[in-house]
């Protein structure tokens, strides 16, 4: 019934799948963050996401922060991601990183530049009345 949560199905926790999407998955760079991609197993068509954050981000408090930002970014935005994919992000500055909105224009730009979010549409030009 909620639909707005993250349960624990839509996460990746399995030391395997982590492995299998950074050693072949796809991969880019940008914003802050390194995505790693790979089309998910068979039978799963949910968006699945993990995070791989390092000790060099900065203390606990960091590492969380930024973790729990990600996550909300991913949350809000999962039903625009292609689904069927599974995602691995990991965090390489705590600075471009440091508001919700910082982190969700990070995340969705990270993921347009891969092709995975479809393109905002085209604001139309406003008319000007002569």
């Amino acid at each position: 019934m909620n639909t707005q949560g993250f349960p624990r199905s839509r996460r990746l926790h399995l030391k395997n799948d982590f492995k299998s999407i950074i050693q072949s998955g796809h991969k880019i760079q940008g914003f802050g963050l390194v995505l790693w991609w790979k089309p998910a197993p068979l039978g799963k068509e949910d968006v699945r996401m993990g995070l791989v954050v390092s000790r060099k981000l900065g203390n606990a408090v960091v590492r969380n922060r930024v973790k729990r930002l990600l996550r909300e970014a991913f949350r809000l935005n999962r039903k625009r991601m292609q689904s069927g994919v599974d995602y691995v992000f990991s965090p390489r500055s705590s600075d471009s990183l440091a508001t919700a909105d910082a982190a969700e224009y990070a995340l969705l730009g990270l993921c347009r530049k891969a092709g995975l979010v479809p393109p905002l549409p085209a604001e139309p030009e406003p008319r000007i009345h002569t």
